[in-house]
Formats: C-alpha cells, sequence, structure tokens
C-alpha cells in the first residue's frame, strides 16, 4: 500500500467558518468531528495555495510512478477560491474525526486541536469553553495536517485536519432568525443541492 508523507502547513490570519475547535460537531457522525473552514484574504493565500497545490502533486507522481499504467481520478479537492456572503475567500475545509476505527475493530481516540491564546499561551479548559462556539467574524491562524489518500471508488485526494489553532479575536456565535426557523421579508426560498458525505463520495471529472 502506497502512503503519503504528512504535511504540515499554518494558515495566514483569516475567518473561521463553522468552527467546532472544542466541542465536537456530531450532526453526521454521532462519534463527532472537529472541523473549520479557514477563509483567507485572496491576497495573502498565494503561498498557502501553491504548498497545497505542489503537495497534490506530489502524492499524484508518487501514485503515477508506483503504477504507470493505472487511471487516476481526483476526488473533489478540500480548498477553492470561492465567494462567501458576496466576498472573495481562498477557503480550506479542515476536519477530524474524534475516533479511528481500524479493521480489527480497535477503536483510538485523537487528540482534539491544541488551542492557544491570542498572545501565544496554551487555553486552559475553561478559556476554551469560553470560546467553544464561534461565530461570524472570529478571527485566528490554523495549523493545519495535510495527508494524501487513495481509494478505488472515490479517487485521489488530500485529508486537511485542523491540529491547533490560535484565535485572535473571537465573536461568540448567535443564531439568526432563519436559523429558529423563522421567516423574513427578504427570506427567499432555494432548492437545497445534494452535499457529499464525508469521505468524498463525489469524483471529480479530472483524470491522471
Amino acid at each position: 500500500m502506497i502512503k503519503s508523507e504528512p504535511m504540515n502547513i499554518t494558515t495566514p490570519v483569516c475567518q473561521f467558518q463553522f468552527a467546532w475547535l472544542v466541542e465536537p460537531d456530531t450532526k453526521f457522525d454521532p462519534a463527532g468531528i472537529w472541523q473549520v473552514e479557514c477563509l483567507i484574504d485572496p491576497e495573502k493565500s498565494q503561498e498557502i495555495e501553491e504548498q497545497l497545490t505542489a503537495y497534490l502533486e506530489r502524492w499524484k507522481t508518487q501514485l503515477k510512478s508506483a503504477n504507470p499504467q493505472k487511471k487516476y481520478k481526483l476526488a473533489p479537492m478540500q480548498w477553492e477560491y470561492t465567494e462567501v456572503d458576496g466576498k472573495p475567500f481562498f477557503k480550506i475545509k479542515s476536519k477530524l474525526k474524534t475516533t479511528v476505527t481500524y479493521s480489527d475493530g480497535t477503536v483510538r481516540k485523537n487528540r482534539p486541536p491544541a488551542l492557544f491564546k491570542s498572545d501565544g499561551v496554551p487555553m486552559s479548559e475553561e478559556e476554551k469553553e469560553a470560546v467553544n462556539k464561534c461565530g461570524p467574524g472570529t478571527t485566528g491562524q490554523v495549523n493545519l495536517r495535510c495527508k494524501g489518500w487513495e481509494n478505488p471508488s472515490f479517487g485521489v485526494g488530500v485529508t486537511i485536519q485542523p491540529e491547533a489553532a490560535i484565535i485572535h479575536n473571537h465573536v461568540e456565535y448567535t443564531k439568526t432568525a432563519q436559523a429558529y426557523g423563522f421567516e423574513t421579508e427578504e427570506a427567499t426560498i432555494e432548492e437545497e443541492k445534494p452535499k457529499a458525505k464525508a469521505g468524498f463520495e463525489t469524483v471529480g471529472a479530472d483524470e491522471f
């Protein structure tokens, strides 16, 4: 089995979205998942984009060198240029399951992301609870662990996990009126698009 060498990178100061860095998210996985989406100013994203792209290219080359005749498909990447609320960002998605189950049935617990205050001092348990819910406007940096993977059904991709985060400015999460189910005058009904399940079950068109 071909294995990739992991790579750790650190984002520039960015905005946090869908951050679950203290209490894991159990909506789609009962065991829980720590996660955060990093929204990076496009003007500050060039270096980290190049690091991610180069890492993927090295992983593709490693796979192709080991099996020159094999055709591979790329799974959707976990980074992209996109817009959030009308503003351009370079977005990186990161997820870390709280547990790993091996083929023999044994279960290993993963270490939660390490959290630091803006001065670089590790957060106490009480301080972690204070930043449990991160709302829009929360800023910080995230250290990400990247590792290439290949699956016959899903394709080839890069797993990105949050190893540690420093929070420079914490904004408490508050539910919007829509989150409570209220209809507002500006509300419009949009058809919900199907989402890919954990594991990258949709496969991109790119081949190599």
